[in-house]
């Protein structure tokens, strides 16, 4: 190469050089702006996410215990009426569905004309038998006297002991005939007593007061002892009956004042008692039954309504949120709150157990811990918070 060619490469590489500079120092250049709007979008973003909060403090307070049950109104005590004589004939069903009947009323008459004629034909046969024991007895007192007579002659020897024997033995005969015939007589007597109850059984009657729930034979049906005719109810005393858990039954004993409210009579209150508390628990609930008994001389109950019954178990000291503070994880029915710590939302189970005006008694918090009441539904675990003051709570400061 000559020294011209050497002398004109050297400002070509130079040139390619600081061109190289150039781009790296653009590249550079741009690569840290980049790098600072990411930064700043990502700060602006983690503003943005800043959650704005409203808050009450968990508080302690009395609150009255109150308990609200669901329950069914049943009747004080419910019959069954089954016939006692089995395939006769239905001839009359004197009361329907819904009649109020007294103890004594005819509910239901079978056929008895075959009992009937039994029955008559047992009584001629009684009254022979007291007709035949009218006769054996005049006839026993004329033998009798002649016993007598014949007895003070034989002691005196004037007749012989043969006449005085025959006289003995138609007295004895006598009497033993009579005793046959009064046998017989008391047969044919309990033969008429037990038509006469046969008789009674057609005719069916009200063993109460009750009203009529159910009827389940009409007139010309045969009538059999395996089912029933009707369904009797007593409603002039009611049972209302509800469940409680196993949590609850501790706080619940008999002579616990109860208060039942019906949907039918929304505008009444029956004041009443726990009359019943069964303590053992069903092993597929874990739940046992109470009741409240309770007068009901207007009819007002009625069986099978829908009951509503609250049992006031006293105050206590409880540690109580507002209500709109408790959430509830979808498809468990577990509660939860979001309470604030260090600036972030923290999720806190709960237990809720009473209720008075908008609070909640729960267990799992302690007094004073700031509870989200406000914007905790879209709230996350950990996520950043804001609590917002409300310029009424500013000027007047924490209020009870």
């Amino acid at each position: 190469m000559s020294g011209n060619d050497s002398a004109n490469a050297r400002p070509k590489r130079t040139g390619m050089a600081i061109a190289a500079l150039a781009v790296v120092g653009f590249l550079a250049f741009a690569g840290f702006n980049l790098c600072r709007f990411r930064d700043r979008t990502q700060e602006r973003a983690e503003v943005e996410k800043i959650r704005p909060v409203r808050v009450s403090p968990a508080r302690q307070m009395e609150m009255a215990q109150r308990l609200e049950l669901t329950g069914e109104v049943r009747p004080w005590s419910e019959v069954l009426v089954f016939p006692k004589v089995p395939g006769q004939r239905i001839e009359a069903v004197a009361v329907q569905t819904g009649d109020v009947v007294t103890a004594g009323q005819t509910l239901v008459q079978l056929d008895e004309a075959t009992v009937r004629a039994r029955l008559r034909g047992a009584r001629s046969a009684l009254a022979a038998a007291e007709a035949n024991i009218k006769r054996i007895d005049a006839n026993l007192a004329v033998l009798q006297k002649d016993r007598e007579r014949f007895e003070a002659l034989y002691q005196e020897k004037a007749v012989a002991r043969r006449q005085r024997d025959h006289i003995v033995a138609e007295t004895e005969a006598a009497e033993a005939a009579r005793s046959a015939a009064r046998f017989q007589a008391e047969q044919a007597r309990a033969v008429v007593e037990q038509l006469s109850l046969a008789l009674a059984d057609h005719r069916i009657e009200a063993p109460m007061d009750a009203v009529v729930t159910g009827r389940f034979f009409d007139p010309g049906n045969l009538s059999s002892t395996a089912h029933p005719l009707l369904k009797l109810a007593d409603i002039s005393r009611v049972k209302v009956t509800a469940f409680v858990t196993e949590a609850q039954l501790p706080d619940i004993h008999p002579g616990l004042p109860a208060t039942v409210r019906i949907d039918a009579h929304p505008t009444l209150r029956f004041e009443g008692t726990v009359s019943l508390v069964n303590a053992a628990l069903s092993p597929a609930t874990r739940s046992a039954d109470i009741e409240v008994h309770l007068d009901n001389p207007d009819g007002l109950l009625q069986p099978g309504m829908y009951a509503r019954v609250n049992l006031d178990l006293g105050s206590r000291q409880v540690i109580a949120v507002e209500r709109d503070a408790i959430l509830r994880l979808p498809g468990t029915g577990s509660d939860y709150v979001f309470v604030v710590a260090d600036g972030r939302a923290v999720q806190v189970n709960v237990e809720t157990w009473m209720r008075q005006d908008r609070f909640v008694a729960v267990r799992g918090l302690e007094p004073g811990v700031p509870v989200v009441v406000e914007g905790q539904g879209s709230l996350r675990h950990g996520e950043r918070v804001r609590i917002v003051v409300d310029e009424a709570e500013s000027t007047e400061g924490p209020t009870e």
